[in-house]
C-alpha cells in the first residue's frame, strides 16, 4: 500500500505553480516538481517533521530529508544569493531534526524585496519513491494542509 506524505504552508501567502516562477526551471538541477510562495510573513516554519540535510551559505534555503527516498527544498527569495546572506538568519543547522512547526528560517521581507524577488519555491528534490503529488492552491495560511505527496 501507498505512503503519503503531507506538506503544510510553512509561511502565509499565495500559492502559485512553479512553472511560473520565471528563470527559476531554468536550472538544470531543478526538475520542477513543486510549488512556490508569494510570503506575507518573516519567518518560514518547517512544512514537515525529518532531519535537516542542507541550510545554504546564504541562510535562505533549507533541505529537510523526511524519508531515504523524500527531501524538499526551500529556497526563500529565488535570487536573493546575491544578497550574501544580508536579510536571512537560520535557526537550524544541519543535523537537527525538525517537527512541523518549528522555525527554519528568518527573511526580512521589507529588505529582501527591495533588492530580489521574495517568491519562495519549494521543491521535491530527492523524487525517486514520488508516485504523484496533490496541491491545494486556494490554501494561504500557515500551518494548513497544502500538499499530498504520495510514495510508490
Amino acid at each position: 500500500m501507498a505512503r503519503k506524505v503531507d506538506l503544510y504552508m510553512p509561511v502565509r501567502g499565495e500559492l502559485i505553480p512553479l512553472n511560473e516562477v520565471n528563470n527559476y526551471l531554468a536550472d538544470e538541477t531543478v526538475d520542477g516538481l513543486g510549488v512556490a510562495i508569494l510570503p506575507e510573513e518573516d519567518i518560514f516554519y518547517s512544512p514537515v517533521s525529518g532531519e535537516v540535510v542542507l541550510v545554504g551559505e546564504n541562510f535562505n534555503t533549507v533541505g529537510i530529508s523526511i524519508t531515504p527516498e523524500l527531501t524538499i527544498l526551500i529556497h526563500c527569495a529565488i535570487n536573493a544569493d546575491k544578497l550574501g546572506g544580508r536579510g536571512f538568519s537560520s535557526y537550524v543547522r544541519v543535523g537537527d531534526h525538525v517537527t512541523l512547526g518549528d522555525k527554519l528560517i528568518y527573511m526580512d521581507r521589507d529588505y529582501v524585496s527591495n533588492h530580489a524577488d521574495i517568491t519562495t519555491p519549494i521543491i521535491i528534490s530527492n523524487r525517486t519513491g514520488v508516485s504523484h503529488v496533490n496541491i491545494d492552491f486556494s490554501v494561504t495560511d500557515s500551518f494548513q494542509k497544502f500538499m499530498e505527496i504520495h510514495l510508490k
